[in-house]
């Protein structure tokens, strides 16, 4: 933990934050990446972001004229570290890009450029192509014949199947997916979180009647024993 914060002991968030920033040397490196990466991840729980991000232009701005000269550019560099860490916050909140942008903007324009150019937020990729819920449409066309049996699989193969099932699905929720879920108890007006839990459930529900389906205690015991090989 960073030497200037006892968390034991609890901190305010203004504390964390001043220890986050504090957590860099003038070039950039920083000594706590566990302290900085938590308080970033789970910020939203004690403050929304763009409410972070103006206390960071503020904290900027009355560094300029401290005794702690390096305060300034370790700003920038938890700003910078806050976008290359947690890109898709930025790129789905337009309101903390903007902020930033603006913090960028007032970096230009008093002519510290070195500690504009640490602040590139423009590089940011989507993820609102990622974050889309695939809408299934009924095609018109020949039905083919599906099979829940997986017989012709090795347990392996299919491990990997579920593997790749789950992780395309998982790999879609953010922090702010699980926070809503938490503030509202439900997944309103959260799709993709709803859509992984449908699919956990229905392949809770495809292994029960892989197993029910079998007609003998001995055959069911058979199926489960599978499906451990496969879970381990």
């Amino acid at each position: 933990m960073s030497a200037t914060l006892d968390l034991e002991k609890g901190c305010t968030v203004d504390e964390l934050l001043h220890g986050c920033i504090e957590a860099f040397d003038d070039e950039g490196k920083v000594r706590d990446p566990q302290l900085v990466r938590m308080f970033l991840m789970m910020h939203p729980w004690y403050i929304p972001s763009s409410e972070l991000a103006a206390k960071l232009l503020q904290i900027y701005q009355e560094s300029r004229g401290s005794k702690n000269s390096s305060l300034p550019v370790k700003t920038c560099h938890l700003v910078r570290y806050w976008i290359s860490a947690f890109p898709a916050e930025f790129d789905l909140n337009p309101e903390l890009a903007e902020q930033i942008k603006e913090l960028k903007e007032l970096l230009g324009r008093e002519g510290s450029r070195r500690h504009s150019n640490l602040i590139d937020i423009e590089s940011v990729p989507t993820y609102k192509w990622k974050r889309q819920v695939t809408q299934r449409h009924p095609v018109a066309q020949k039905k083919r014949k599906m099979s829940l049996l997986f017989d012709h699989l090795e347990s392996g193969e299919l491990a990997e199947h579920l593997t790749h099932l789950e992780y395309h699905s998982f790999s879609k929720i953010l922090f702010q997916d699980y926070h809503s879920f938490v503030m509202h108890g439900c997944t309103v007006d959260n799709p993709i979180l709803e859509r992984f839990i449908t699919l956990f459930n229905s392949v809770s529900q495809w292994i029960q009647l892989m197993v029910l389906s079998k007609p003998t205690a001995q055959q069911r015991a058979q199926v489960i024993t599978r499906f451990v090989m496969v879970a381990q």
